[in-house]
């Protein structure tokens, strides 16, 4: 089993690695005023920045997993399995990343039960984060971007597919997992709950705020900052929620970046924005890469 494990994970990282590449170079950059020296101290800090990001959203589902588990959970270890899984997130379908959680979860000692608890209390509270400082700090940009989304004529057939398969995967959980349903509910009655609930929250929080202060930091000092510094911020925190909850895109690619324009395009000239936001992708790809190399080393050891 440790076996087919293994190579199943070897073959899923050589995969994300061609789709990692493959999207770096898609990138229209020119690489040379890219790693300049004037540009390549900005592209260090915002990469150790994103790489602090993933540290501390291991320490969330760290939590969970403590917590659904009822033991405690080594977070050097959770980082480790975190980190390989996150590189899965490049893979089409913007979902793989979980499933090698799944997978590679087993190592810590915990069931698959209590992974899949872990994960989908993860994913809540990373959309309940982001929404409510969406809704708080650029709730007209996010009520006009949805307000726009659903003129569309695709946007409610899709919203009633969307609402009919929710139920019917409900149904068919209760049916068949009713027992497992219940224990889930259960969860939610014990103290620690709502206190690792906040932890959580919090964290993640922490980490929004850090992809809109990167923002700050790659179109540097001036006045469009002094005076537009928490409109930046706005779009940094709403963009990374949109290309969240969007299905089907590997790590929100193109989605997150079209946003940050929408916001940004009225107070800062398109291409500088498409050129930050071109940057800031690539810090997190150099970060996800980077973080899953040290993940590697830290199970080694």
């Amino acid at each position: 089993m440790n076996n087919k494990v293994r190579i199943i994970g070897i073959i899923v990282m050589a995969v994300a690695m061609i789709f990692i590449i493959r999207r770096f170079l898609s990138f229209d950059v020119n690489f040379s005023e890219l790693f300049s020296a004037k540009t390549l101290p900005g592209l260090i800090v915002v990469t150790i920045a994103m790489m602090a990001t993933i540290f501390l959203a291991n320490l969330g589902w760290t939590k969970w997993l403590s917590f659904f588990s009822k033991q405690k959970v080594s977070s050097k270890e959770a980082y480790s399995v975190y980190t390989r899984a996150n590189i899965a997130k490049y893979l089409p379908g913007n979902v793989a990343h979980f499933a090698m959680r799944q997978l590679y979860g087993m190592s810590l000692g915990i069931t698959q039960k209590e992974l899949l608890f872990s994960t989908i209390l993860e994913v809540f509270c990373s959309a309940l984060a982001a929404l409510i400082l969406s809704l708080t700090f650029a709730n007209e940009v996010l009520l006009s971007f949805l307000y726009n989304s659903m003129q569309n004529s695709w946007f409610i057939p899709i919203l009633v597919i969307i609402i009919v398969a929710i139920v019917i995967c409900v149904v068919i959980l209760w049916k068949k997992k009713k027992a497992i349903l219940i224990e889930a509910f259960m969860y939610l009655k014990q103290k620690e709950f709502s206190f690792s609930l906040l932890i959580v929250i919090g964290l993640i929080a922490c980490n929004l705020a850090i992809y809109g202060i990167t923002l700050l930091v790659l179109i540097g000092p001036g006045a469009i900052v002094s005076e537009y510094a928490l409109l930046i911020v706005s779009a940094g925190i709403v963009s990374w929620f949109i290309g969240f909850i969007t299905p089907g895109v590997p790590g929100g690619i193109g989605v997150r970046e079209a946003v940050m324009l929408l916001m940004l395009s009225p107070i800062i000239p398109e291409d500088i924005v498409l050129y930050i936001a071109v940057i800031q992708r690539l810090t997190f790809v150099f970060a996800d890469v980077f973080s899953w190399v040290i993940g590697k080393a830290v199970s080694k050891k």
